[in-house]
C-alpha cells in the first residue's frame, strides 16, 4: 500500500500542474508603470474575475470587466541559429521552429486611468488567452461577432450603411 501512494501523488501533483491555465508571456511594450519592456511574465487564467501576470518582482492583476479591447498580432516564426550540417545531434533543432504571437490589450486599472500591454506568447497560448478573455468579458464578447460581416442587422447597421431591410429573428 505504502508503494502505491507516492506514485499516485507523483501523478496527481502532475495532473494538477498541467491543469494550472497558465502562459509564459514576455511583456513587450505598454504603459503599465510596474513593468520593464521585454521581460518575462507568467499569465495565470485560473481565476474567473480577473487575470494576472506575474514577474518575479510584481504582481499585476486585471479585471476581465475593465479590458476594453483584446487583439492578436501577426505570427513570427522564430528559427534557431544555423549549426554546421555534420553535428547530427542538433538536426531536430534544425527541423523545428517555434511560432510566437503578439496581443495587445486595453484596460482600465483600479484609479480609472487606460493602460495598455502588448505581450508576445506562443501561438497556442495566444489563441487560448483570447478565448478565455472573450469568454469572461462582456465587452470584448460582444464587439466582435463573425456574423456582421454575413448579415445585416441593427447592431451592424452602421457598417452597411443602414439602408434596405434588416434582419428578424
Amino acid at each position: 500500500m505504502r508503494f502505491l501512494t507516492l506514485p499516485t501523488l507523483t501523478i496527481l501533483a502532475c495532473g494538477l500542474l498541467a491543469a494550472a491555465d497558465s502562459a509564459t508571456v514576455t511583456y513587450i511594450d505598454g504603459n503599465v508603470a510596474e513593468l520593464s519592456p521585454n521581460s518575462g511574465a507568467t499569465l495565470y487564467l485560473t481565476n474567473s474575475q480577473s487575470m494576472e501576470l506575474k514577474t518575479p518582482l510584481h504582481h499585476v492583476q486585471i479585471p476581465y470587466t475593465q479590458i476594453s479591447k483584446a487583439e492578436l498580432g501577426s505570427v513570427m516564426v522564430h528559427t534557431a541559429d544555423p549549426e554546421p550540417l555534420y553535428k547530427v545531434w542538433a538536426l531536430p533543432k534544425r527541423l523545428m521552429k517555434s511560432e510566437t504571437q503578439q496581443m495587445k490589450l486595453a484596460f482600465g486599472d483600479g484609479k480609472g486611468q487606460d493602460q495598455t500591454m502588448t505581450l508576445e506568447m506562443s501561438k497556442a497560448s495566444a489563441d487560448s488567452v483570447l478565448g478565455t478573455i472573450q469568454r469572461h468579458s462582456p465587452k470584448i464578447a460582444n464587439s466582435t461577432w463573425w456574423g456582421d460581416s454575413i448579415w445585416k442587422t441593427n447592431r451592424n447597421r452602421e457598417s452597411w450603411g443602414g439602408a434596405g431591410t434588416v434582419a428578424q429573428k
